[in-house]
């Protein structure tokens, strides 16, 4: 069903520069299973390696230039290291120059930390490929970004850990692109492993790898569906949700809304009632993170289905980050059969992940092609999902 991006790199770059790269590196999506919009308050995530991958073929350059070649674009990119700067369009491009970038920020803030000779940038050559859908909700640009950044770490001979690594694609996002996100993404595709969900507390950058349950004994399919709808992360609906978390915590007196109780959040008059709602989510998701984990491990599967409804509805109802097709498949799934169904990522559009019994495979797939060519949508991708391979350097 997915490609081998990596060999597609390599294919693309020597197609393109006329002679092999010195490396490959490919990174997977995710697969966001509860937390999302929390990292930004401190919170909790959870999630795995989705089994696409983005890909990127680079070789060093004697001189300053760098050229960005794709298969997911006519155009190619040919700039300098000194002429990378943030644009107000944003596109594609912004993920591989943005990562390249921050990798640049870096070497600059910590020159002469010590008294070790510091890396020295060089020019680049990259073809850069993947097979997540872009907006889909599966952190494909976390994907590019963190394959840009391993190549780049052993390339420019950064030595820098994952959780370094991580930071440059929030910088790419934050700082770079003018988005509002959280680590989540970086650190669930960087960290993760085939069979292993990622736990991840941002506060104190934490990063657990626990035991995937085993669904298929118990009956159950993990599948994914991609709506066809897709989100931007720089979009002014997702900057608003974050300020308003951010207002409620400073009138608890708290930095993050990690601090706050559900209580505080009931009885606190003076909140703005839409702010009040943001916030409610946010709390409430942070306690569904560690209820999902602790049912993982000692319950399994199938005690889980609630904690994705109960996350579903409030994220349509409290933070309204959901859609039109978003609501429909998470109903036709409950309608089916499904233990649970919840949207995975950050929302207004992407993908949604069902816990279903096996017997009710037929019955959901049935319903929803009819359903999205009734109101005229192209039919969705539905396929079976598990936890896959983790980032790796393939060449």
């Amino acid at each position: 069903m997915f490609r081998n991006t990596s060999e597609v790199a390599a294919d693309g770059f020597v197609a393109t520069f006329g002679s092999a790269a010195e490396g490959v590196w490919s990174v997977p999506g995710r697969v966001s299973l509860m937390g999302d919009h929390t990292d930004l308050e401190d919170g909790l995530t959870f999630g795995y390696a989705h089994p696409a991958r983005s890909a990127v073929a680079v070789s060093r350059r004697e001189d300053r230039t760098v050229r960005v070649v794709t298969d997911l674009a006519t155009e190619h990119i040919e700039t300098t290291l000194d002429e990378i700067v943030p644009q107000r369009e944003h596109s594609w491009r912004d993920y591989p120059l943005g990562t390249i970038w921050a990798a640049g920020k870096h070497l600059l803030e910590n020159e002469n930390v010590d008294d070790s000779p510091a890396p020295t940038p060089t020019g680049l050559d990259l073809f850069v490929t993947t097979d997540l859908p872009i907006g889909g909700g599966l952190a494909s640009s976390a994907s590019i970004c963190g394959a840009i950044a391993m190549a780049l770490n052993d390339l420019w001979g950064l030595g820098l850990d994952r959780i370094e690594l991580a930071e440059f694609g929030y910088r790419v996002e934050n700082d770079f692109i003018g988005a509002s996100t959280g680590m989540s993404d970086h650190v669930t595709v960087l960290f993760s492993e085939k069979g292993k969900d990622v736990f991840y507390d941002s506060r104190g950058q934490d990063v657990s790898l626990i035991d995937g349950p085993n669904t298929a004994d118990e009956g159950l399919l993990q599948l994914l569906v991609e709506t066809g709808q897709v989100h931007r992360n720089w979009e002014g609906v997702v900057i608003d949700r974050h300020q308003a978390c951010t207002r409620v915590a400073k009138t608890l007196g708290y930095q993050y809304l990690r601090e706050a109780q559900p209580e505080e959040l009931d009885n606190a008059a003076e909140l703005d009632e839409t702010d009040r709602r943001r916030a409610t989510y946010v709390v409430s998701e942070i306690q569904r993170v560690l209820d999902l984990v602790r049912l993982v491990r000692t319950e399994g599967a199938a005690a889980t289905g609630h904690l994705f409804n109960e996350s579903q509805r409030s994220l349509r109802e409290e933070f309204e980050a959901t859609s039109e097709r978003i609501d429909l498949t998470t109903e036709l799934a409950l309608a089916s059969g499904a233990l649970g169904a919840r949207m995975s990522g950050s929302g207004f559009g992407g993908s949604v992940f069902v816990l279903l019994p096996k017997e009710h495979e037929d019955q959901f797939r049935n319903s929803i092609d009819a359903a999205y060519a009734e109101y005229g949508w192209d039919a969705p991708k539905v396929y079976q999902i598990s936890s896959s391979e983790g980032p790796r350097r393939d060449a």
